[in-house]
């Protein structure tokens, strides 16, 4: 019983601390929220998920890398389709799924990434500004119920806004979580209260990723 009140108590400073935080005043210029200018035009390719260096646009591959089966690729399409078009003031194209995609083709073996220069020469061909790519790069379901589980959900998700004419990255996006329980993290109790206490699914935290990506990506 003292224990259970020990833990409600850090619960509770938690909280109050999580809260205050939430209302500070940005410090400086740089806490300002940015946006994207309005004036680009923004495509937006399917999910993939890369499985050699080749394919990817930058970075590595994780150790042990979690495969999402690709019949569950499309529900992460409309999730991301509802989050911009319900938490941003922007027009896309959205680009169908049955399109020859970069991450079909052949490439070299390589322990490079080799992927950037063919997803901009297929934006080229969509006459965009700018491309979004989103990516899974590592995926663990659940194992286990809302209540508790024998192995928590673990994404890696990654954005990537391309820049056609520079044919460059412009701006990356990366979520990589991994749910933990709160009595070993008390600094995760926003996400806990987020997440109403309970164990979130793959799918669940990677909209999670999709909200950061809005942000980081400033559209």
């Amino acid at each position: 019983m003292r224990s259970r009140l020990t833990v409600m108590a850090l619960l509770a400073l938690c909280l109050a601390l999580a809260l205050a935080a939430c209302t500070k005043k940005p410090r400086s210029t740089a806490d300002i929220p940015r946006s994207l200018s309005p004036s680009y035009s923004i495509a937006v390719a399917p999910f993939t998920q890369p499985i050699t260096t080749s394919q990817l646009i930058m970075g590595q591959l994780p150790k042990d890398q979690g495969r999402i089966a690709p019949e569950m690729l499309p529900a992460l399409d409309m999730a991301l389709r509802d989050v911009l078009l319900t938490g941003t003031k922007r027009q896309y194209t959205f680009i169908p799924r049955h399109a020859q995609l970069p991450d079909k083709m052949r490439y070299h073996d390589s322990n490079q990434p080799q992927a950037l220069p063919a997803w901009v020469a297929f934006a080229k061909t969509l006459k965009t500004d700018l491309l979004l790519v989103p990516q899974v790069l590592n995926w663990h379901q659940r194992e286990g119920s809302r209540a508790g589980v024998t192995r928590p959900a673990h994404v890696r998700v990654e954005f990537f806004l391309i820049n056609i004419q520079q044919g460059t990255v412009q701006e990356r996006s990366v979520y990589d979580v991994e749910q933990s329980g709160l009595t070993s993290n008390l600094l995760e109790i926003g996400d806990f209260l987020k997440r109403k206490g309970g164990w979130a699914t793959a799918d669940e935290l990677a909209r999670e990723g999709m909200l950061k990506a809005v942000k980081d990506l400033m559209l």
